[in-house]
Parts: structure tokens; C-alpha cells; sequence
């Protein structure tokens, strides 16, 4: 997504929630009840992984058992290897998928990816690892060469802040040669604060998570306490990371959110001065580009050091974060945009 009159490309901003870190404000109870609710579904919706004959949910809501699942897991474990000097520890994880017909290597090695971080986390953060992010089999995506999913999911109970495939390569299956695909890699990864709010939280959302080039689209954000918001854009999925600061902007300098408040970009303050947000394809030629929008809620105001993405990009955001002595969430919405 493109942000025009204002930034090159769209992406979502580290939104700051409320005073310093000892502040707290407590909201109505109902609201932040009903973000916690909202987000625990919307965490929970792919928390494992579909198998053949599965019962899949449809964008409606329907039911539907006509076909089998792709990408199917086969295999998938992880193990410890140390402590990295950065204070997170280095965990390897392997996962193997079988590969659809009709699959492609990014599409088959995203889903592989996604395995093999839950392999390598799950057992460390004790906790199922639960993501947010696409479907890996939908039929658009099929011919997306940059559809592998560069970013790391996001964690309720932990944080990965470094990452590297080891190795990656189709493998036979009985009487069925190139039938699978395993990938191998090792992440650092360190838990969330047992001493921090659990019950902090920032939703995000996105006003479809289909784009024809040229929509516009709007950003919602809500959270469970006074916060900043900080956005951002992570796209060119599959080659390199990507990633772009939303707000704040030039004419955006800082978004503070009171607790169950939700706010909308662009508001009416960024509409008068000719801000969109619109949906474009990286480069002429492109067909389809899977992208994700992500948020950071803190309790205090970041700097503009720590903030952007020119050093490290979306994960030396995260490492920054993580070194601060500041209490912050996060949440992510992916979205696709197709050739007009």
C-alpha cells in the first residue's frame, strides 16, 4: 500500500499507549474485555494446522469438506542449541509439509516456514503458537513468486528477534518423488515478561484483506491501555524484508491512544490535509503482492532511533524494542493486492 500525499510506501507505525511504563490507566471494563476477546479469537483462528478432511472455514463463515487441505504437516520438531549474547535463546526447529499439485516453491516453503518457527518456539514458550497471517493456499496466490511470509508471526508469549534457514529442499515421498518440502532453521527467541501486563493489548485491523491496485483502504486501531501507536508496512514478501513506518509521518508526528478508544487512519484530520491510503502493486508487472500491516502499542513515547526501520528493518525494530525498558504489544493483519 501506498500512503499518497504523504509517505512512498503504506506501512504501520509503533503506536505508543499511554504515559510511562508505571502509568496505568484503567479503562471501562467492557471495552477492554471486548479487545481482549476480539483478539484472542483472531489469534486462536489458525492455531493449528489444517489436515485433509479437516472441516474449513470460509470468508462467510460457511463450512465446506469438498477438498482436501494442502501443505499438509508431516513432520515437525525443534530443540535448544544456547544463549546468544543479546539475551534470547537460539532454538532449532524442522518441519516438513507435502506439496499440492498446483503449489508453488514460495507457497509450499511459507507454509514450511510457519511450521518450522512453531516447532522451534512452541515447546520453549510452552504455549501453542498461535499466528495471524494468510492462507497459504489461496488460489490467487498461486503464481505469487513473492508470496514467502519474510516476517515472523506474532507470538502472545514470546518474541522472535533473529532468524536464519539452515536448509531447504524437496524431498520424495513413497512412490511419489518431490511429494514434500522441509525446511530447517534457527531462531533466537525470548519470552514475554511474567512480569508485565497480561492484559495488555492492541488489535489492529484492516478494512479488507483483499485490494484491487488503485483501492483505497483504512487502518483501525484499538487497545486495552493509554498507549502510542507506531504503524508500519512489511512487503516485497520472499526476497528481503521490507518494511516501511505508517505513522508516524510528516503529518502525523505522534498518534497517543486512550485505553478502549479505536482509531482510524487516515482519521479526519489526515483527510483534510489529502492523505490515502491506497493499495499498489510494488512494481509494473506484478500480478497479485502479499503484504502485512503491522502495529506496536507502548506505554511510552519511542524515539525515532528505535522506531525505524533503516537499521535491521522489521526485526531490528524488534531487537530494540526488546533491549528498552518499556512495556509494548504488537499485532498484524496480512492482505493481498491483485492486478485491476
Amino acid at each position: 500500500m501506498r500512503v499518497l500525499a504523504s509517505l512512498a510506501l503504506l506501512t504501520i507505525a509503533l503506536t505508543g499507549c499511554g504515559g510511562g511504563a508505571a502509568t496505568r490507566n484503567e479503562p471501562d471494563a467492557a471495552a477492554v474485555a471486548a479487545v481482549k476477546a476480539r483478539a484472542d479469537k483472531s489469534h486462536g483462528e489458525h492455531s493449528a494446522p489444517a489436515t485433509a478432511g479437516d472441516v474449513v472455514k470460509t470468508e462467510k463463515g460457511e463450512s465446506r469438506e469438498d477438498a482436501p487441505v494442502k501443505n499438509e504437516v508431516q513432520e515437525r520438531r525443534g530443540k535448544v542449541l544456547g544463549v546468544d549474547p543479546e539475551g534470547c535463546t537460539w532454538l532449532e526447529g524442522a518441519a516438513t509439509v507435502s506439496v499440492g499439485p498446483q503449489d508453488t516453491r514460495h507457497q509450499t516453503r511459507a507454509a514450511a516456514i510457519e511450521q518450522a518457527r512453531a516447532a522451534a518456539v512452541q515447546d520453549f514458550l510452552g504455549v501453542e503458537v498461535k499466528s495471524k497471517f494468510m492462507d497459504f493456499q489461496q488460489e490467487g496466490l498461486r503464481k505469487e513468486s513473492r508470496l514467502t511470509e519474510g516476517i515472523l508471526q506474532t507470538t502472545r508469549n514470546g518474541r522472535i528477534l533473529k532468524e536464519q534457514v539452515l536448509e531447504e529442499s524437496y524431498r520424495d515421498a513413497p512412490d511419489c518423488p518431490a511429494c514434500l518440502y522441509r525446511v530447517r532453521l534457527k531462531a533466537c527467541a525470548v519470552p514475554r515478561d511474567a512480569q508485565g501486563d497480561r492484559d495488555f493489548y492492541v488489535e489492529l485491523n484492516v478494512s479488507n484483506h483483499r485490494f484491487l491496485h488503485g483501492d483505497e483502504a483504512k487502518l483501525s486501531v484499538t487497545a486495552t491501555r493509554d498507549c502510542w501507536v507506531y504503524l508500519y508496512n512489511v512487503y516485497d514478501l520472499g526476497s528481503k524484508d521490507q518494511t516501511a513506518l505508517v505513522v508516524p509521518n510528516e503529518h502525523v508526528h505522534e498518534k497517543r491512544l486512550k485505553a478502549g478508544q479505536t482509531w482510524e487512519y487516515p482519521d479526519d484530520e489526515a483527510k483534510k490535509l489529502g492523505v490515502r491510503l491506497v493499495a499498489e502493486l510494488p512494481q509494473a508487472g506484478d500480478e497479485v503482492s502479499a503484504e502485512t500491516v503491522r502495529v506496536i502499542a507502548s506505554k511510552a513515547a519511542l524515539s525515532k532511533a528505535m522506531t525505524s526501520p533503516a537499521d535491521g528493518g522489521w526485526l531490528g525494530v524488534l531487537r530494540r524494542l526488546n533491549r528498552a525498558n518499556v512495556e509494548w504489544t504488537e499485532d498484524a493483519e496480512a492482505y493481498t493486492i491483485y492486478k485491476r
